[in-house]
């Protein structure tokens, strides 16, 4: 058997040089990554980078070797900052912010279903979940919770995964401690894709990013918002997730890609006022209402910012997007302003121009 050790994170594949280590740290750090080692697998293998290990600290490593990765993976999978968790093929990512519980969630949800990660899920285009079983980082002290320490999926007893896995959902954790019972419930897609894309990685690397994320996280009837006090109140919450019973009805989304064009530019014989769409990424139109990304920052659009965006689709007159406004919304003392002021905050937000 080779003594190269490599390693795959979630589709990125490295060889550890670990000769900077004494025996015992290279052990401890072989022993972590023991479910992420391709076994045969040698430094010289097409696809495999030259990762050095310099500093043996086990958490070190963990983060350093997932930065790389989501460096080398950008632009190529829709990459989560989030939990996943597997059965037979079906998989879902729990994500949330930080201290939202998602190590936790893998401690203890992953003795009873297979463990894909604590803190990446790589959803490559076919939907399959690229795993990283990874150490599970602990924070071990309260005043210092950067410092965390890693204990290897097999030392915790957690489940190996089925490979492939696919993504069929996407939960969003809040944590309640003041809920004695567990709650799933839908969330809106404009909600999700807000708490998505807070928790994702390189996202406008990708092509049609936010058309590829509402792909993501609707599947099973979602996306899903989870209410807990305790993760081990979750059990069954989770297992009927993971065995597809969540098929409910949603309102259908749209998307509209970028035209590829600046249609934003107006040209000296405009006339003045014009109103129309300035350049941006993608925009998907569901429930909770429309989310736009320009340049890489995502825009929720308010009802009266809606219609107009809509409206703009190709240049139109101030009037033109009142009376739009007004048929769609109905007749308001304030409408006018309302029209104005949506316009003006449009333009500043970099989704609209208007000829001078």
């Amino acid at each position: 058997m080779s003594e190269d050790y490599v390693v795959d994170a979630f589709g990125a594949r490295w060889s550890l040089d670990t000769g900077a280590l004494g025996a015992e740290e290279r052990e401890r750090l072989h022993l972590l990554w023991a479910r992420c080692r391709v076994l045969g697998a040698r430094a010289e293998d097409a696809g495999v980078a030259p990762f050095v290990v310099t500093d043996g600290s086990p958490y070190a490593v963990s983060r350093a070797l997932t930065l790389a990765s989501l460096k080398r993976r950008r632009g190529s999978a829709v990459l989560l900052h989030a939990a996943g968790l597997s059965r037979g093929e079906r998989a879902i990512a729990l994500v949330g912010p930080s201290g939202a519980g998602k190590s936790t969630a893998s401690r203890v949800l992953g003795t009873h279903f297979g463990y894909l990660s604590d803190e990446t899920v790589a959803v490559e285009a076919d939907g399959r979940v690229a795993a990283y079983p990874k150490p599970v980082s602990v924070v071990t002290d309260p005043e210092a919770p950067w410092d965390k320490g890693e204990w290897s999926p097999d030392e915790l007893g957690l489940r190996k995964s089925s490979d492939p896995a696919y993504l069929t959902a996407v939960v969003v954790l809040e944590r309640d401690p003041t809920r004695t019972v567990p709650e799933l419930a839908p969330l809106t897609l404009i909600d999700a894709l807000l708490a998505v894309i807070a928790q994702s990685s390189s996202l406008p690397a990708l092509d049609r990013p936010l058309h590829r994320l509402a792909e993501v996280v609707s599947g099973s009837g979602g996306p899903f918002l989870l209410r807990y006090s305790e993760i081990s109140d979750c059990f069954d919450v989770v297992g009927t997730l993971l065995d597809g019973n969540t098929e409910t009805k949603r309102r259908p989304w749209t998307s509209t890609p970028s035209p590829g064009v600046q249609l934003g530019e107006l040209g000296t014989d405009t006339p003045e006022g014009t109103v129309v769409r300035a350049p941006w990424r993608d925009a998907v139109t569901g429930e909770g209402g429309t989310l736009v990304l320009v340049d890489e920052t995502p825009v929720r659009l308010g009802p009266v910012g809606e219609v107009l965006w809509r409206t703009a689709e190709t240049p139109t007159t101030r009037d033109a997007a009142y009376a739009a406004v007004v048929a769609e919304l109905g007749e308001h003392p304030d409408a006018g302003r309302a029209v104005h002021d949506g316009i003006a905050s449009l333009v500043e937000l970099g989704l609209l121009r208007v000829s001078p």
